[in-house]
């Protein structure tokens, strides 16, 4: 199985972000394998076998699990819970072995490990989403038997168009870039690949140059490839259920302050109305990835205020 210590990039963020948050060698998360439709699925995961809740960690398209369990990961392990970011198709070390990848795979991936981890060994269930990974979290959940709270870094309903207009690097062509998607895909390309950093404002992603151009080279996350169908597929995707009727379980918003490529108000576009009880909790000075010191004590924060409302059923 493909390893991280064959990525670099990871490394190299590493040493940017605050002393208190790198990631240390004496608490490093252990990497396995889970086997989904041929695909090998990676996983990034801290065990403890008290822990009352399992946390689930998912990447969007310009990071992977790794990334997460640096920013937020090992910090939840260290107070006591059980951590595990997986890496969808695509990103990260998982190795597909399937020739068609759409974003009803990732929905339906996502969906199924947390059903098979629950099964597994039965703790509950938390989900948390960076980026995408934030509503990719809220369709999963749909499909997923039970889950006791979701947290996201911002929640964008895909096929929104105002929400497409305002994150796609040319929002501006969507009108007609949709439909000759959609064309192409009939015409047999729909397995051509796109760098996400061609058509996403990738380059928001990090507020610190260096990072950025990490990032950017990066394959396993920014610097990735989707197909033509994925990517179109992502743009269009409905919600499982409207978030009106969506009481599932609490949802947590940690937007920070300095988002460049997906600002609040996107979020509480694509929450309006929302049944569920909703907190929205801002990240002084954070990035859309969040490495400034004020913002990653303040998510961790938050987080563990959310999950301990939760452990007192206080939400």
């Amino acid at each position: 199985m493909k390893l991280y210590d064959s990525n670099n990039a990871w490394k190299e963020l590493n040493y940017l972000l605050p002393l208190d948050f790198q990631m240390k060698e004496d608490f490093m998360p252990i990497e396995e394998v889970w086997n989904w439709k041929g695909n090998k699925i990676h996983l990034d995961r801290y065990l403890n076998s008290n822990s009352e809740y399992r946390i689930f960690l998912h990447h969007g398209v310009g990071t992977n699990g790794r990334q997460l369990n640096m920013i937020l990961g090992h910090k939840l392990a260290k107070l006591g819970y059980e951590v595990v970011a997986i890496d969808n198709l695509g990103y990260g070390m998982t190795e597909v072995n399937q020739k068609d990848i759409t974003y009803t795979d990732w929905v339906h991936c996502f969906a199924d490990f947390v059903n098979y981890e629950t099964e597994r060994d039965y703790k509950k269930t938390v989900l948390y989403g960076l980026s995408a990974g934030g509503m990719l979290c809220y369709n999963a959940s749909f499909y997923i038997k039970e889950v006791h709270g979701i947290i996201g870094m911002c929640f964008l309903k895909n096929d929104d168009k105002i929400v497409g207009k305002e994150t796609a690097k040319f929002g501006w062509s969507n009108w007609f870039v949709l439909p000759i998607m959609q064309l192409s895909s009939y015409l047999g390309l729909k397995r051509m690949k796109i760098p996400m950093k061609l058509v996403s404002k990738m380059d928001m992603l990090v507020n610190n140059d260096k990072a950025l151009n990490i990032f950017l080279k990066d394959k396993v996350s920014a610097g990735a490839s989707v197909q033509l169908q994925f990517l179109y597929e992502y743009m269009t995707y409905p919600l499982p259920i409207p978030v009106s009727e969506f009481d599932k379980c609490p949802i947590l918003l940690t937007q920070p302050e300095n988002d460049r490529w997906t600002p609040l108000y996107l979020s509480e576009r694509s929450m309006s109305g929302i049944k569920a009880p909703f907190v929205i909790k801002v990240l002084e000075n954070g990035s859309h990835f969040p490495i400034e010191v004020k913002a990653l004590k303040q998510l961790l924060a938050y987080t563990s205020e959310f999950l301990q409302s939760l452990k007192n059923n206080k939400l």
